[in-house]
């Protein structure tokens, strides 16, 4: 079967995109899952870029936006496929997995094409219907005799899309501490800076009036912030 052309600006863009994701990939994720899941993130992707042309919504939109669509895709595809790696459910049954997720992501977003979905609404019904997807086909291998009880509940229990927003809430958090820190400290040693001079210069006088500074800003009300 002669392979369509696509053309460079999508293969421009999905590149770009896999070097954006490779970096994200947590440690847990080994050589061969890296490189199985950046094989899947391209095919998916590229197999998207190619039916753009000959689809009549997805056609009649901007170049940013059909980007938009195919990045959706290619971000729940390196989700998902980690929560896979992590399900414990075994290797060769993972690609029916994606399948059905891509096709459902498929879906989703050409009806919300269709209708004109803000993107806001677009990314909401694309995680639900993602989700929903996953769990139906781990429960489908359950119901198949494929994996056990313990495997479905652990499966169903993976979400590397909350996971990484955790970290990074708690990355920021501790980046906002060390600012603070560092903060105070600069002001630490502004103060010194100041009290050691005034001491120096004015004696008695220069102490004193650093004593008055300190009582007054000691009892005077303090107004809190909202």
């Amino acid at each position: 079967m002669e392979e369509v052309a696509i053309d460079k600006k999508y293969t421009d863009f999905i590149e770009n995109l896999i070097e954006q994701v490779s970096p994200l990939l947590p440690e847990d994720v080994n050589e061969l899952q890296k490189s199985y899941l950046i094989t899947n993130i391209r095919k998916s992707a590229m197999l998207m870029a190619t039916s753009i042309p000959d689809n009549d919504e997805f056609s009649k939109l901007s170049f940013e936006q059909q980007c938009f669509y195919i990045q959706i895709l290619a971000e729940w595809s390196f989700h998902k496929e980690i929560d896979l790696f992590r399900s414990g459910i075994p290797p060769r049954y993972w690609k029916g997995v994606m399948q059905k997720i891509w096709y459902a992501m498929w879906e989703v977003m050409y009806a919300c094409v269709k209708n004109d979905a803000p993107d806001a609404v677009v990314l909401s019904l694309v995680e639900r219907f993602v989700n929903r997807t996953y769990n139906d086909a781990v429960e489908e291998l359950k119901a198949s005799d494929l994996i056990d009880e313990s495997i479905e509940e652990q499966a169903k229990e993976q979400s590397n899309i909350k996971k990484m927003a955790e970290e990074y809430r708690i990355e920021n958090k501790t980046k906002e501490k060390i600012k603070e820190i560092i903060k105070r400290l600069f002001l630490a040693i502004v103060i010194g800076a100041i009290v050691t001079f005034a001491i120096l210069k004015f004696k008695t006088v220069g102490l004193i009036a650093i004593l008055s500074m300190l009582l007054v800003y000691h009892f005077m009300p303090i107004k809190k912030e909202d």
